[in-house]
């Protein structure tokens, strides 16, 4: 028989060891006002798309294509969503996600009625006026729309032939788009993000080799920060992706740098910390760094898998995605690590943006 005393000096032990304790439930009266949008699907939906994801490793190898640069490119799109393949993609459409809204203090959810179904949520404006979102509805090529909160209309921000299908404000409200060029019938596309002038054209290409996964501009406006994916080829079985946490000059010609393997980074409202998901041997858990990749820091215990982090407009909680009992659910966490709460267990939701 184990005594009382014996355990509780274990439990001194492992907090001594590991650090503070499991967080504590976040109350929610203490959470921002701004609501999260994000992505989400209903709870039988959510049940498929899970049973899906489960039969990923037993889908069939992918036929060879007389385009393999084309090919690898269309998988790396389908990886930056939410590691979709490309074998299963016709199915997963079946099952497509509704925009959101979800109020954290009092968990009222609304659905954003003029977005069409799978529409992505990328950025709030900084006056939180308008919400950029993707969607892929008209022609299957992903361009950039706003959601006009007063209104609740959506608005067209960019067009053909081009495909833009990630976008970012900087800290005066100024607009930067990610552009999909398609420059010969076979082959990669480019890349390259732009800055939208005033007028709604799309001004000359700032950065290059951005991928079209999650873009994020510094305030300053001088910087973009990006998730960057780099294919290991192997010689028996299939391609694996590895993802880095990247940065870029925009504009200064200064090249690409990567700062650190992690997944879809988010800024700090200051700009001066990115919070990304990073890899460790429980699954992917919350960390943060200063935009030159130094101070790492974990946010919270980890311990579940934890991606697509967004930072509360007030800097002080971190939106996230937690993978639990098979689904991916919403909920927060304090900055400091020390509290957390589902918000949201029904059902299955991504790419949360407040």
């Amino acid at each position: 028989m184990i005594r009382v005393g014996t355990i509780a000096c274990l439990l001194m032990i492992v907090i001594a060891v590991f650090g503070c304790s499991v967080p504590t439930r976040l109350p929610i009266e203490s959470l921002p006002e701004q609501p999260i949008a994000f992505l989400h699907w209903p709870e039988k939906d959510g049940q498929r798309r899970s049973e899906l994801f489960e039969k990923m490793g037993e889908a069939p190898p992918i036929p060879p294509n007389e385009d393999p640069e084309r090919l690898e490119e269309m998988q790396v799109r389908a990886y930056l969503r939410g590691d979709e393949i490309l074998q299963l993609k016709a199915k997963l459409e079946e099952y497509p996600g509704r925009l959101m809204l979800l109020w954290p203090r009092t968990l009222e959810i609304e659905r954003i009625e003029s977005a069409p179904v799978d529409s992505m949520p990328l950025a709030w404006s900084p006056d939180r006026s308008r919400l950029l979102i993707s969607s892929a509805h008209r022609g299957g090529k992903e361009q950039l729309y706003e959601y006009h909160v007063a209104s609740k209309d959506l608005v067209p921000v960019t067009h053909g032939p081009n495909e833009h299908p990630r976008g970012h404000y900087d800290a005066e409200g100024n607009l930067y788009v990610q552009a999909v060029t398609r420059v010969r019938a076979k082959g990669a596309s480019a890349n390259t993000v732009h800055r939208v002038e005033k007028g709604g054209a799309v001004g000359k290409g700032l950065a290059e080799g951005v991928p079209p996964g999650v873009v994020r501009v510094l305030p300053d406006a001088g910087r973009v920060v990006y998730e960057q994916v780099v294919p290991r080829p192997r010689r028996n079985g299939p391609t694996v992706y590895e993802s880095y946490v990247a940065v870029q000059d925009l504009g200064r010609g200064g090249g690409e740098k990567l700062l650190i393997k992690g997944r879809e980074p988010a800024l700090t409202p200051d700009g001066q910390w990115i919070v990304f998901a990073s890899m460790s041997n429980a699954g992917y858990r919350l960390r943060r760094m200063r935009p030159d990749g130094t101070s790492r820091v974990p946010i919270g215990p980890g311990g579940t898998e934890e991606r697509m982090p967004a930072v509360s407009p007030d800097g002080q909680f971190v939106a996230f995605v937690q993978l639990e009992y098979g689904r991916r659910r919403l909920a927060v966490r304090r900055y400091d690590g020390k509290d957390e709460r589902v918000l949201l267990a029904e059902g299955w939701s991504e790419f949360p943006v407040w």
